[in-house]
């Protein structure tokens, strides 16, 4: 079987290695992304496994069919960058990945306290010799109430990390389960926007959940609020953010994933202007830690996304199910 692992990283190299030197597998890495440019190289290939900044639209995913790709695997949970329409129309199957949960609600944990506690702002101070403690005044998590959206693998795992912390946990979730009942008081998403000092999401980006934070929601909240986003972008209206942490409605931010990410992440900008205001006003607010879309790199989520997705194009090419395999 022919596969062809575009956006592959140095990090991801050991595991590769090891499907390269497999019996019956050619395995081709190229640095570059999926691209409209780059789709003709996977001519010939049986499957493509991509990254979460690779582009699957429905031109790319056109010309990956004319050259005979049958199969699409992203080695990202996340999968909002495939047009599953387009796939499933072009007779290409596609799949997803899981990976260790805790990589994220430990970095969800990271970015909880760094905003409490003004972690940048000491950081930065001391680095220029300010020992002073002027303004650096934190929160105790003890004396919060911590609110999730979501309560899938990622939202537990950040519910039985904070578990530790003695701070009240309460969720929302469509669904809830035994196991999310003794994790957190469940309750109706307004219930939860009254009554959480910190808000965190933890849902996947669909049409139900596009701009889940807006306005509306945020004006529905305790006054002050912290907004915590480690899943992603498009589930924060950016603009009225931006309002709420002007107007001090919001009183702090920490985000891992912003709407219009797909060119500016994982890209050294250095020398570039970056095209996205929005999150570069957000950016310049002192109440605001923005990171990079950093909260799944670990060694384990890397060896876990590997895996899932050369083993999973592998299932398919010798008939077996896929079970991280995407439905329309």
């Amino acid at each position: 079987m022919k596969i062809i692992a575009y956006g592959y990283r140095d990090d991801e190299m050991p595991y590769l290695s090891t499907y390269q030197k497999m019996e019956g597998v050619e395995l081709e890495l190229k640095r570059e992304h999926l691209t409209p440019e780059t789709a003709s190289w996977a001519n010939g290939a049986d499957g493509v496994s991509i990254t979460g900044v690779c582009r699957a639209d429905r031109e790319v995913l056109k010309q990956l069919a004319d050259g005979g790709v049958r199969f699409l695997s992203t080695r990202t949970v996340g999968y909002n960058q495939i047009d599953l329409e387009a796939a499933k129309t072009l007779g290409i199957r596609c799949a997803n990945v899981t990976y260790s949960p805790y990589g994220v609600a430990n970095y969800t944990v990271l970015l909880i306290l760094a905003i409490l506690r003004k972690f940048m702002h000491i950081m930065v101070r001391s680095g220029c010799m300010d020992y002073s403690l002027k303004d650096m005044q934190g929160k105790e998590l003890q004396n919060m109430t911590v609110g999730i959206i979501g309560m899938g693998r990622i939202g537990k795992a950040v519910a039985r990390c904070l578990s530790g912390f003695g701070c009240r946990i309460i969720a929302f979730t469509p669904h809830p389960d035994e196991e999310t009942r003794t994790l957190a008081e469940i309750m109706t998403m307004d219930e939860l926007y009254a009554q959480a000092d910190i808000i965190t999401l933890h849902t996947p980006a669909t049409p139900e959940t596009y701009h889940l934070i807006c306005k509306a929601t945020l004006d529905k909240m305790k006054k002050g609020v912290y907004i915590i986003n480690t899943a992603r972008g498009e589930l924060i209206n950016t603009g009225d953010l931006i309002d709420a942490v002007e107007s001090g409605q919001v009183g702090g931010v920490a985000i891992d994933s912003f709407e219009h990410e797909q060119d500016i992440i994982h890209v050294d900008h250095e020398y570039n202007v970056i095209r996205n205001r929005e999150m570069l006003i957000l950016k310049a607010y002192p109440n605001v830690l923005v990171s990079p879309h950093a909260a799944f790199y670990t060694d384990q989520a890397s060896s876990d996304m590997v895996r899932c997705s050369i083993e999973g194009l592998l299932s398919w090419g010798q008939g077996k199910e896929n079970p991280f395999e995407l439905n329309v």
